[in-house]
């Protein structure tokens, strides 16, 4: 069933209605003087789908930029030079753990995930929309463009998230330090394990008795290195082979291209809001500021809206405005009528990084297996087939097959002990065995975030926004929430 989309301007003017399938009623949207939309819908998967709608209007390129690098095929849109970071892309896998993830969804979410799927697939199917002018210097036409997907959504929000809290590339720095300054103190006969340890990384203030005493004056060092310690001191890195620190190496310096880690990768991340409780107010009502220090992007992250449902059938009304990620569904932070929310970054260490044997089934050139406690486990192999654009060959559509090969990225090899996490960086060593990096990571699994989101928005106190919180298991935030009652809360997410 098609039903009207009436679309309003604040002033009145009417602009041209557009035909939604499978709306259930009109759908109202009004543009305040900020250029904000405020959707007037008398359901969830309405008010979802007219927002998949507007979002493909004005931020479509930017969408499908997301979902393609986040999935690995930005090559078949921008050309042979993404081909590596769709690699790297695929061997990580969050289109993966989004496809897990929509099988285990409750059939209210996956509803509302199709209907903003239906109102996105509306706006690009309609053949009067002109595509985003970015297609027409790719040489694309609208039937190289994919259809939009639930599990596009989660991959799309499963890429904030991994922005947010992925850490490997941390786990890596710091053993890299750790065996240089391990080898260090081999060769000039001091323990390198407690210089790292316990100077270069130690955190303690200057004198035990105050927080910020003053600086003593410095003084010549009495210490003299002492070789005889140096054999006896403990080397944390000993058990690492050669090729597994050149392999960390390779994969920070690869990582370093990566769209994924663009702004975070090798660089100090901050965030920050404050809230303060409505028993030190004048009014009585509690204040919250939330700055979450995103990255700055043309266009931006956000996309500011407003959506009011009268009478959702399963869940009553709803009245929430803040900021939506252009791509999925749902108010990230904002306010409902009793509830405001906002969130900044929280370090957790949620990603481990595991040296691995690999065993090569060499006839297929596939690997079969990783040692494990002197036992072979068996490993899941993905075959990858790689598309990539050639604008400016003069030809529409010009996309051709990549020739990548099985330990360049033709295969991912996926370890099921490590939350099926993959390997991220192989070389071969000897007849028939391969060392490994994997990476084991809160956000591989299937997760259930839009479900926190769905309650956020209904959520009447602090209470209520804590029971919902269960539900966001990876993305490590830390949240400030303050209700209509005058009380605050903070609690963090992993």
């Amino acid at each position: 069933m098609s039903r009207r989309l009436a679309v309003l301007a604040l002033l009145g003017l009417v602009l041209p209605a557009a035909e939604l399938p499978g709306l259930r009623a009109p759908v109202r949207v009004v543009w305040d003087s900020s250029g904000i939309p405020h959707i007037f819908a008398e359901n969830d998967a309405d008010a979802a789908a007219v927002l998949g709608y507007l979002h493909a209007r004005d931020r479509f390129f930017q969408m499908d930029l997301l979902r393609r690098q986040a999935g690995g095929t930005a090559a078949e849109l921008l050309g042979p030079g993404a081909l590596e970071a769709d690699i790297r892309a695929r061997t990580l896998g969050l289109r993966r753990a989004a496809a897990a993830s929509l099988a285990v969804h409750e059939p209210a979410v996956t509803a509302l995930l199709e209907a903003y799927a239906r109102g996105v697939n509306a706006w690009l199917g309609d053949g009067r929309n002109p595509l985003p002018p970015e297609y027409r210097r790719l040489e694309l036409s609208r039937a190289a463009v994919p259809q939009w997907s639930p599990t596009d959504s989660l991959t799309v929000a499963k890429a904030l998230a991994f922005q947010l809290s992925f850490d490997a590339e941390l786990d890596i720095a710091l053993t890299l330090g750790l065996a240089a300054a391990e080898q260090a103190g081999r060769n000039a006969g001091f323990d390198g394990t407690a210089l790292f340890i316990e100077d270069l990384m130690g955190s303690a203030p200057f004198d035990p008795t105050v927080s910020i005493p003053s600086l003593l004056p410095a003084r010549p060092s009495r210490i003299r290195p002492r070789p005889e310690l140096a054999g006896r001191a403990p080397r944390l890195t000993e058990h690492l082979r050669p090729e597994t620190l050149e392999l960390a190496r390779r994969w920070l310096e690869q990582s370093a291209r990566n769209p994924l880690f663009e702004g975070t990768l090798g660089k100090p991340a901050a965030s920050n809001w404050w809230v303060l409780s409505g028993r030190l107010t004048a009014t009585g009502f509690p204040m919250l500021a939330s700055d979450p220090h995103l990255s700055l992007s043309t266009p931006p992250i956000w996309y500011e809206a407003h959506l009011i449902v009268s009478a959702d059938p399963a869940r009553g009304a709803m009245n929430v405005a803040g900021v939506t990620l252009p791509g999925t569904p749902g108010v990230v932070l904002g306010c409902n009528q009793r509830l405001c929310w906002g969130a900044t970054m929280n370090p957790l260490d949620v990603t481990d990084v595991y040296q691995e044997r690999l065993i090569v089934d060499f006839s297929t050139l596939t690997p079969v297996a990783t040692i494990f406690e002197d036992r072979a486990e068996p490993v899941t192999v993905v075959t990858q087939r790689y598309r990539v654009n050639r604008p400016g060959s003069g030809a529409e559509d010009d996309l051709v097959q990549a020739n990548v090969g099985p330990f360049e990225g033709g295969l991912t090899i996926i370890v099921p002990r490590r939350n099926n996490g993959p390997i991220i960086s192989a070389e071969v060593r000897g007849l028939f065995t391969v060392t490994g990096l994997s990476v084991q990571y809160a956000g591989w699994g299937p997760t259930r975030e839009p479900q926190a989101l769905l309650e956020f928005a209904r959520a009447g106190n602090v209470v209520e926004f804590w029971d919902a919180l269960r539900w966001f298991s990876f993305g490590s935030q830390n949240w400030a929430c303050a209700d209509a009652d005058g009380n605050i809360a903070y609690f963090t997410s992993g």
